[in-house]
């Protein structure tokens, strides 16, 4: 688009007042949202800071004397297609993106409650890797290609948080460097076990993980509000045209 053509574009335009009303609108939503955003900020820092204190306070310990490795199928039948779940890079479970026509489920993995999953193939992810943890109270299935895992005993090790380290860039690093292969690099079963957290008793374990949980919460509200406010634009202005037009006439 040119610059003449964009010159000839035509709107209703109101009055300037009208116009820096339905502006103020916008600017108060949008200082409301930042603050909210800004509240969220704070809650990861209190989670980081927890954290490396515990590291200042107490040795590390490989994950891998806590967690087990779930080879649990869908061998029944009993779980569908829509049950399957893919892994996203931001470490969410998300509807699969593959096409399940004619597809098995029998050989497909069982997610339950509290469990991982994670893809061991790291090339084609960037900086992080894809893992998630069920939270919820289903049970998902993903492909064979996936490891499955998750804590041996919950009295000892809580997976909301082990997941806080998880989401961290530290453990993308880690599992980026500890990646092998030529065609294809691979973050294998055994290097995830090595990777080391400090494990505190299971009470300060849960109070972190509920700062944690608290900021998740409150990260997704913002990102709907972000989505009202990106919505409510086109009724600002049909409400700022329509208040112009009411003036005139």
């Amino acid at each position: 688009m040119d610059w003449d053509v964009f010159c000839d574009l035509e709107f209703e335009i109101p009055d300037v007042p009208t116009q820096q009303k339905y502006v103020d609108i916008y600017d108060a939503m949008c200082a409301n949202q930042k603050a909210y955003e800004k509240g969220l900020d704070d809650l990861k820092l209190t989670c980081d800071a927890y954290i490396e204190e515990l590291r200042r306070k107490m040795p590390c310990e490989k994950i891998g004397l806590y967690i087990s490795q779930s080879d649990k199928r869908n061998e029944s039948g009993k779980l569908t297609v829509d049950d399957v779940k893919g892994v996203s890079i931001q470490k969410e479970f998300i509807e699969t993106k593959a096409d399940m026509t004619g597809v098995s489920l029998n050989p497909y993995l069982q997610v339950s409650r509290n469990s991982f999953a994670y893809v061991p193939v790291t090339s084609r992810n960037g900086d992080k890797i894809t893992i998630a943890l069920n939270s919820t109270n289903d049970t998902y299935l993903v492909s064979s290609s996936y490891i499955v895992f998750r804590p041996k005993d919950d009295s000892k090790l809580d997976s909301d948080y082990l997941m806080l380290f998880f989401v961290r860039s530290e453990f993308d690093r880690y599992a980026r460097f500890n990646s092998w292969g030529s065609a294809r690099e691979t973050f294998d079963w055994n290097a995830l076990c090595d990777y080391k957290i400090p494990i505190p008793d299971i009470t300060t374990q849960k109070n972190i993980a509920e700062i944690y949980k608290a900021f998740n919460i409150r990260k997704n509200l913002n990102e709907k509000l972000k989505q009202q406010i990106k919505n409510i634009c086109p009724i600002l202005i049909k409400g700022a045209i329509e208040e112009g037009k009411s003036k005139r006439g």
